[in-house]
């Protein structure tokens, strides 16, 4: 037994002993707001995870905490993309979780509602279901070593347009917002999917607005190849820069779309141990 503890012991040292999840959380105590289709009889509300592994027909949202090894630890939120229809859990969810909690921080998946309930505004409901997650994070942190006063929200591409309206979405503006952000390759920024395009604007836009005094610094990791312009999380950044926000923007030359935490090419093995970085830059993370 005392050679067991030892080996732990290094483990936690060495993120050796692996992170495990806890039993998923419900979001929601009885039927989600705002819901406006009906589940097939019989199916799990909680979704379907199909053969490639994305889940479909969230109706019961929920999150799966993931606990850091350390007390008092930052807590990170993480959104799974998906555009809005399915979510992509395991490259952007569950493995972000585990290089999250290999950096010293808790990560709570969340698995928010899909497929779109609408065309035009499909952020509605899952912006519901992540504010919510946030709530519940603000005060149930420490069961998980978290800290209330820490938290974040990393998304992936729609996950990342998620996230960019929880903090910085004008419509509200008396809302909790995360306390850091940061957004992969993230989608629908501009109104338009072209580099050329501008930033949405507007109630149903993610630029801020003055109203808002305190902005939460932003992580942008983008690939120039991609179909989803990074040239969107370049412009965001200039703006949020411009307002008072700290932020840093990287931008690889290749990879593409939907990396996540994966070996597919440079971006994808190196944004975290870069967010890391950031992270302890802005005092998020303990160096």
């Amino acid at each position: 037994m005392k050679s067991f503890f030892n080996l732990c012991s290094l483990g936690f040292l060495f993120s050796w002993c692996s992170a495990e999840p806890l039993k998923e959380i419900l979001v929601w105590d009885g039927a989600a707001p705002l819901e406006t289709l009906t589940p097939q009889p019989g199916a799990d509300p909680r979704g379907v995870v199909g053969a490639e592994g994305r889940r479909s027909d969230v109706f019961s949202p929920t999150f799966v905490p993931w606990p850091a090894a350390r007390p008092n630890s930052p807590v990170v939120i993480v959104c799974p993309g998906g555009g809005y229809n399915k979510l992509a859990e395991q490259h952007e969810g569950v493995a972000v979780a585990k290089r999250l909690n290999d950096l010293g921080c808790t990560a709570l998946v969340l698995r928010y509602r899909v497929p779109r309930r609408s065309e035009n505004t499909p952020w509605v409901q899952p912006l519901l279901d992540l504010r919510k997650t946030l709530e519940i994070a603000r005060v149930r942190a420490g069961e998980w070593n978290g800290d209330s006063k820490n938290i974040g929200v990393v998304g992936f591409s729609a996950g990342g347009n998620l996230a960019a309206r929880l903090a910085y979405a004008p419509a509200e503006v008396n809302v909790d917002r995360p306390d850091f952000v940061a957004l992969i390759y993230p989608a629908y920024l501009f109104f338009k999917d072209e580099p050329n395009s501008v930033l949405r604007e507007g109630p149903e836009g993610v630029v801020p607005t003055t109203e808002i005094k305190k902005l939460a610094p932003a992580f942008f990791a983008h690939s120039a190849d991609d179909p989803y312009p990074a040239e969107a999380s370049q412009a965001m950044g200039a703006l949020l820069k411009s307002m008072g926000a700290k932020v840093e923007v990287h931008v690889w030359a290749g990879g593409g779309h939907g990396w996540g935490a994966t070996d597919r090419c440079v971006a994808s093995r190196e944004w975290t141990q870069l967010m890391g970085l950031w992270m302890k830059d802005r005092g998020i993370l303990a160096k």
